[in-house]
């Protein structure tokens, strides 16, 4: 099985084939959300953003944002070593968050109602095949 490099244009197409496929509104109890996970100290030395929006359960977009102009209801941010072990399945997000090592902004109470909802996002995330 061939593994993407993260964030690659390769990888962004094989993620959202996935997510197209993994998002749905039974999935994730039909709910809207927008929500940016800020990836810093990338290899590069940059900072990415990637924006994952659903409109009623359905994946509306996925995309490479630009970090300074993206905005979602949600915001995710955290070092390019702590997303590769949520992404890998060996951190839960929401730890990551309680923890320290994953920064969030938004309103916090809604984000826990929303947290089934974002399963199938990090389900997904979790099984691609990614070269970090």
């Amino acid at each position: 099985m061939t593994a993407y490099k993260f964030l690659s244009p390769d990888w962004m197409t094989e993620t959202e084939k996935m997510l197209q496929v993994g998002v749905t509104p039974q999935s994730t109890d039909s709910a809207t959300i927008s929500i940016t996970l800020t990836v810093e100290k990338c290899p590069d030395g940059g900072v990415k953003t990637l924006l994952f929006e659903t409109d009623r359960g359905t994946l509306k977009t996925f995309k490479l944002a630009d970090p300074a102009a993206a905005r979602a209801e949600f915001e995710l941010s955290g070092d390019y070593r702590v997303y590769e072990r949520v992404f890998k399945g060996t951190l839960d997000p929401m730890n990551a968050v309680m923890s320290g090592e994953l920064h969030f902004s938004g309103n916090l109470f809604k984000a826990m109602g929303l947290v089934k909802a974002l399963q199938p996002l990090f389900g997904v995330l979790a099984k691609i095949p990614t070269e970090f």
